[in-house]
């Protein structure tokens, strides 16, 4: 396997078509328009047992465009990005606007800025050869084999994605920039007396320089599986629960629902008319870095064209703010945050995320534990996203993990569950570790909260 990936080679067509779709719009009768582009080079890699088992590759492109007609709106996608078919889409959105009745919000369009768009972080990244990639997912396999316990490497991955985003309204803004990720998943089964559990790896990164080894992917994964050989179940009780990095960003998940601007506005969050009060440990600070490179998600502007901006949203524990897209900034008379985000081209702007990052503390993970005479060392959660909700703060999971007594691993447990509010349990962080390790779009260290419900037997 000698090829490359096929490679895109700047954000001119993406930039291009923007601007056109935002000029026929305007042709055909729009109040107001804006375009959203995206170009991409795509790869999905697998591999088993050491052959290469899956193998896809593709050069995907698409726009979306936003129309507004006294009032009645539009949104509109094509792949098609000629000339001719960018005017034929703006007539059709022209055409659905006409057909509507008039939008709760006026379509707000960011004005005409200067943006400085960050600068590619792996420009040869499509130029690797793919055996090379193949090569790098074996080694990941191996180690994971490697680890005692573990019979079967279930999969290992590598999914990337070069691209160009590009984005112009009717106000004369016109952005492009370029976007790269690359993610690893890593998969393995242990076995002992008839029992089999799972344990997997999640990497995120936007470069190649910023992967952890294979080595290091492979054996986290199988440890991950093997260490939970052997677990059985322990009586229902309170105790403190050690959240480890990948296990930490669930809760995360839960208080950005929370602190969407669109749902604080509407009464729907829990958060709502909280800002400058406490609603975490002074020892949790969680921030959205769009601009912080290590991220997967960094960006100069966000889906609405809006510049975007490093923003503390709780700092030593306190609601400093919201993440905010432009019509939901302007109801709560703050600056738009930049926050706006689509799932693709094909998609209308949301309220979403960058890098968020909970700040690392002073700890070692291992000191934590330590300083636990008898707790929970979550390491699996299931069903965690039921019910999910900005509205709904009550957080309830089926678990596994290392039971702890007297600070240290006594055995590993299955067959519980783990629940509390997502208010105490942020208010009952009581240590945090210094293992921030930025491998996703969601990164914490490793943090104890003091106590919570732990269901068995």
């Amino acid at each position: 396997m000698t090829g490359a990936s096929p490679r895109l080679h700047d954000s001119q067509p993406a930039a291009e078509a923007a601007s056109r779709a935002v000029e026929a719009a305007r042709s055909a009768g729009a109040d107001a328009s804006d375009a959203y582009a995206r170009t991409a080079s795509e790869l999905q890699l697998e591999v088993r047992r050491g052959t290469v088992e899956h193998l896809q590759q593709a050069l995907t492109r698409g726009l979306g465009l936003r129309v507004q007609l006294d009032r009645r709106q539009a949104l509109v996608h094509t792949t098609d990005l000629s000339p001719a078919a960018l005017k034929g889409l703006a007539a059709k959105a022209i055409e659905i606007a006409r057909s509507v009745p008039p939008a709760a919000d006026p379509l707000s369009l960011a004005p005409l800025v200067s943006v400085k768009a960050h600068a590619p972080q792996d420009p040869e990244l499509a130029r690797q050869p793919l055996g090379e990639k193949a090569s790098w997912l074996v080694e990941v396999e191996r180690n994971m084999a490697s680890v005692p316990g573990v019979t079967e490497p279930v999969s290992v991955k590598w999914t990337q994605r070069d691209a160009f985003v590009a984005f112009a309204n009717s106000r004369g803004l016109a952005l492009a920039e370029p976007f790269c990720g690359i993610t690893i998943e890593a998969e393995a089964i242990a076995e002992r007396d008839g029992q089999q559990t799972t344990g997997s790896c999640y990497v995120g990164v936007p470069a190649r320089s910023r992967l952890p080894e294979p080595a290091w992917v492979g054996t986290t994964a199988g440890e991950r599986a093997a260490m939970l050989l052997g677990a059985r179940q322990v009586p229902s009780c309170r105790v403190p629960v050690i959240f480890p990095p990948w296990m930490g960003w669930t809760l995360m998940v839960w208080l950005t629902q929370a602190l969407r601007a669109d749902q604080v506005v509407l009464q729907r969050s829990y958060l709502a008319g909280r800002v400058g009060s406490a609603v975490a440990s002074p020892l949790v600070t969680i921030s959205d870095l769009p601009h912080d490179l290590r991220g997967p998600d960094h960006r100069s502007f966000d889906a609405e064209g809006t510049p975007t901006r490093d923003q503390v949203l709780v700092g030593k524990g306190i609601l400093n703010g919201y993440l905010s897209d432009r019509v939901s900034a302007s109801k709560l008379g703050v600056e738009p945050g930049g926050h706006a985000v689509r799932d693709s081209y094909a998609a209308a702007p949301e309220v979403g995320i960058s890098n968020l990052l909970m700040e690392p503390g002073s700890l070692d993970p291992e000191a934590i534990i330590a300083a636990t005479d008898r707790g929970l060392l979550v390491t699996n959660l299931s069903g965690w996203w039921l019910n999910l909700s900005p509205a709904n703060d009550v957080f309830s999971s089926a678990a596994m993990g290392i039971w702890i007594e007297k600070g240290a691993r006594a055995h590993p447990v299955r067959g519980i569950t783990v629940a509390g509010t997502i208010r105490e349990m942020l208010a009952a962080v009581d240590m945090v570790g210094n293992d921030l390790r930025v491998t996703g779009t969601i990164a914490t260290p490793t943090f104890r909260i003091a106590e919570m419900a732990v269901s068995g037997t």
